[in-house]
C-alpha cells in the first residue's frame, strides 16, 4: 500500500532527512503492538503468565509510543544520539528479557532468538565499541532473566535446558556481534574516506576558482560569474556597475622591496577590498595588480561611495610591518552596464576609465560615459 503525501507528512514529519529514522522507529512501534497482541492471546491460551503479562504489556505499549514520539516531535535531536539507536536497542533487549519471564517454558527458546536480531540495526548506526557494550548488556540480561526465572518458578526450572538455550543464544549473539562490528567498522572507514574525498574535492574546486595568492576569485571564475549576471540582467532590468582597480606604482614596490613584499601588498589590498566593499560586491584578481569588481544592482554613484570607503582605509592601513611608512594608493575606473551591452564591452570601458584615472594623476576614480 502506497501512502498519500499528506499521510506521510503526518506520520514522518516535514523534514525528509528524518524520514528514514522515524519510519524505522515507527516499524518498531508496530512490532511492539503486534507482540502485545501475541501476549494477550498467549495469556488466554495459558501460554503466558497472567501475573507478569500486565507488566509486559505496559513495557510494550510504552516502547511503541515513547521512541516514536521522541523522534516524531524532534525532542530526540537534543540527545547525543538523535536517532536513539542505543536506547531503543537496550529497551528492546529488556523487553525480550521480560518476555522470556512472561511466556511458557515451551516457547521461551523462541523469545530468546529475538535477542541477536536486536544487533542488526545497530551495525548501521553504532560504532564497534558501542556494539560490544550492547552485546555484553544483552548477555547479562539473558543470564539475569534465566536466573530470575529459576528463582520465581523453581518448580519449572530446567537447569540443563535453560543452560543449553542460553549457550546457544550466546553463541549466536557473539557471532552476530562480530559481523555487526565488522560492518560498523567498514562503514566508519568508508565514511572517513568519503569525508576525506569530499574535503579534497572541495579544496580542488576552491583552488580552481580562487587566486592562490590573494584568495579572491580568479579571472576564469570571474568570467563565469559575469556570464551568469549578464543572463540575469536579460530578465531583470537593474543597474550593474563594473569597477576595474589597479594599484598605483606597484612596480616600484617590487623593484625596491622585492617580489615577496609585493605579494604581501597584494594580499593586504585584497583583504581590505573584500572587507570594505559591500557584501554583494564580487571582487576578483583580474591579473597582476589589477582587480575587477562586479557591483550588482548598483549605480556608478553607489559604487563610488564604496570605493571612497575603501580608499580611506587604504590610506591609513599599514601594508608592510617591515616598512610601516610605505604608502599605497589605487586608481579605479567604473562602467555601468548599458542595455544589451556585453560584459566584455563594459569591462573594456571600465579599463579605459582606469587608464584615464592613471593619466589624471592616480589615486582617483573615473567613470566611463
Amino acid at each position: 500500500m502506497v501512502l498519500s503525501p499528506p499521510l506521510l507528512r503526518l506520520l514522518l514529519g516535514s523534514n525528509p532527512e528524518r524520514h528514514s529514522a522515524i519510519a524505522l522507529t515507527l516499524f518498531g512501534s508496530a512490532l511492539y503492538l503486534f507482540n502485545a497482541g501475541l501476549i494477550i492471546a498467549a495469556v488466554s491460551y495459558d501460554y503466558a503468565s497472567a501475573i507478569i503479562a500486565p507488566y509486559m504489556l505496559v513495557c510494550l505499549l510504552v516502547g511503541a509510543v515513547l521512541f516514536y514520539g521522541l523522534l516524531r516531535t524532534g525532542l530526540s535531536q537534543r540527545f547525543h544520539d538523535p536517532n536513539l539507536v542505543m536506547a531503543q536497542s537496550l529497551y528492546c533487549a529488556f523487553s525480550v528479557a521480560l518476555g522470556y519471564l512472561t511466556v511458557d517454558q515451551h516457547v521461551r527458546g523462541v523469545v530468546l532468538t529475538f535477542m541477536p536480531a536486536i544487533l542488526l540495526p545497530g551495525q548501521f548506526a553504532l560504532p564497534p565499541r558501542r556494539i560490544r557494550h550492547l552485546t555484553v548488556v544483552m548477555f547479562l540480561m539473558l543470564v539475569g532473566a534465566t536466573a530470575i526465572n529459576w528463582y520465581i518458578n523453581p518448580g519449572e526450572a530446567e537447569l540443563f535446558g535453560d543452560i543449553l538455550r542460553c549457550t546457544y543464544v550466546t553463541g549466536i549473539l557473539v557471532a552476530v556481534c562480530a559481523v555487526a562490528q565488522r560492518v560498523s567498522r567498514n562503514r566508519h572507514e568508508m565514511a572517513l574516506k568519503s569525508e576525506a574525498l569530499a574535503n579534497a574535492l572541495s579544496k580542488v574546486e576552491h583552488m580552481a576558482a580562487h587566486d592562490q595568492l590573494t584568495g579572491l576569485l580568479n579571472r576564469h571564475r570571474m568570467h563565469e560569474v559575469l556570464d551568469k549576471e549578464w543572463h540575469r540582467l536579460q530578465r531583470q532590468t537593474r543597474p550593474t556597475t563594473l569597477v576595474m582597480m589597479d594599484l598605483d606604482h606597484f612596480k616600484r614596490v617590487n623593484d625596491t622591496l622585492g617580489h615577496q613584499a609585493g605579494d604581501e601588498v597584494l594580499k593586504r589590498f585584497a583583504t581590505l577590498a573584500d572587507t570594505y566593499l559591500r557584501d554583494a560586491d564580487v571582487v576578483s584578481r583580474w591579473g597582476g595588480e589589477e582587480f575587477l569588481v562586479l557591483c550588482p544592482d548598483t549605480t556608478a554613484e553607489q559604487a563610488l561611495i564604496a570605493l571612497n570607503r575603501l580608499r580611506d582605509q587604504v590610506h591609513v592601513q599599514p601594508f608592510l610591518d617591515s616598512h610601516p611608512s610605505l604608502q599605497i594608493t589605487f586608481s579605479a575606473g567604473m562602467a555601468t552596464l548599458r542595455p544589451s551591452e556585453s560584459m566584455a564591452s563594459a569591462i573594456e570601458r571600465a579599463d579605459q576609465a582606469l587608464y584615464q584615472a592613471k593619466e589624471a594623476g592616480r589615486d582617483r576614480f573615473m567613470q566611463s560615459p
